[in-house]
């Protein structure tokens, strides 16, 4: 007995020490992707930039480029007070790494730039804060706008829309935190349909089991999703299984394909199942800002691949788009704009002004992100348009 404990005592403590060899590894050569790096976990808003950050935005053959937060956790590019003079006319901007400004410099993110166009004429009455965060989406900009933006008193509220936010509210939805009386209270990552979530505890503080919840874990949801057969077959084909997924127009593969709502030939049914959760966050927040007297609009934009041959020539084909080709995001846009007019939602759609830009480089090549000039465009956009132009009398 005793030798098989010490047989047992052995055993574990090589398996413990050849695990630790690994986490050490893992945390040596890997990095969380893209914006998450800076990222801190929120118990609230899901996930939130902290105040006065400092790092770099890299993407290989785009940008790097280092970037500053301020005392917020937002591209200022200065601080922000919650008071305001009594003659400011305050536009808050929410959405996610569009607005944010993924690969630019703050000055040159279109809030900025409106910002400019609204005080073109000096009399600086005019104030457009970003409030954009790397994959925030209707969920949690409904959280951030009652919980902090609203302390700034804004006059109007300027929604981005990006169409992958129907799989990030996807994404969210498990974990949003209810009040006594059922009201959404927040959205906490390390809790699950109200219970604590184990799993995602691991994945925050092991970085390898992160690494085979990316790779191995995801390769068993593909076959779930397709089959063992056909996974098997793409594989000795040397055949991408998540193209066979998200070029599948009848599964629901909303968890493997973020462009599921201009997905061309898509089920209808399934798209309109998800778009019907963000659709309703949306709608909350419409109803939020009537009831404080607040203005809204709402606004959507394009990819790359909707706008030109040429746009974002790179990175499309990780997600299945064929290069050299021009793809029709009308029948998405169609349900944002039926879902605005029938909830009396001011809505603007800036598919047209990229379109009359498109010779010129309006997304990052591979990161897919707005350059410069697309943030110009935008920023023309928006305050050219009637609509928005209303919402400021």
């Amino acid at each position: 007995m005793r030798n098989t404990i010490v047989v047992i005592i052995y055993n574990l403590a090589i398996i413990a020490t050849f695990l630790l060899a690994c986490e050490l590894y893992a945390r040596h050569v890997y990095n969380y992707p893209g914006a998450a790096g800076f990222m801190t976990r929120d118990s609230i808003f899901h996930h939130i930039p902290p105040p006065y950050c400092k790092g770099r935005m890299a993407s290989k053959d785009d940008f790097d480029i280092p970037f500053t937060l301020n005392n917020k956790g937002m591209r200022g590019p200065s601080d922000y007070v919650y008071d305001k003079n009594k003659d400011t006319f305050r536009v808050a901007i929410l959405g996610d790494s569009f607005t944010f400004g993924m690969g630019v410099d703050s000055r040159q993110t279109a809030s900025v730039i409106l910002n400019k166009l609204l005080n073109s004429s000096g009399k600086n009455r005019y104030e457009a804060l970003n409030f954009g965060v790397c994959s925030y989406s209707p969920l949690l900009e409904y959280i951030y706008l009652t919980h902090e933006a609203v302390k700034y008193n804004p006059d109007l509220v300027v929604l981005m829309l990006d169409e992958s936010d129907v799989q990030d509210d996807y994404f969210y939805e498990p974990h949003i935190v209810r009040d006594r009386e059922g009201n959404i209270a927040g959205c906490d990552p390390m809790v699950r349909n109200g219970r604590a979530d184990i799993w995602e505890w691991c994945l925050k503080h092991s970085r390898l089991l992160y690494i085979l919840d990316q790779k191995m874990f995801e390769s068993l949801r593909k076959v779930q999703a397709i089959g063992f057969g056909n996974y098997i077959k793409n594989k000795l084909r040397k055949k991408r299984n998540k193209q066979e997924i998200i070029l599948n127009k009848d599964i629901d593969n909303v968890r493997f394909d973020k462009f599921i709502m201009h997905r061309e030939g898509k089920n209808k049914d399934v798209v309109m199942r998800h778009w019907s959760r963000t659709a309703n966050y949306i709608k909350m927040i419409k109803e939020y800002l009537d009831r404080k007297g607040i203005r809204m609009v709402l606004v959507v934009y394009p990819y790359g691949h909707q706008v030109s041959e040429n746009q974002w020539a790179k990175g499309r084909s990780y997600w299945a788009f064929e290069r050299n080709k021009v793809y029709d995001p009308t029948e998405g846009f169609n349900i944002i704009a039926d879902f605005a007019r029938l909830n009396n939602i001011d809505f603007i759609n800036l598919y047209s002004a990229f379109r009359l830009h498109k010779d010129e480089p309006l997304f990052f090549n591979t990161d897919g992100h707005w350059t410069v000039r697309a943030h110009e465009v935008a920023a023309d956009a928006i305050f050219a348009d009637d609509v928005f132009k209303r919402n400021l009398q």
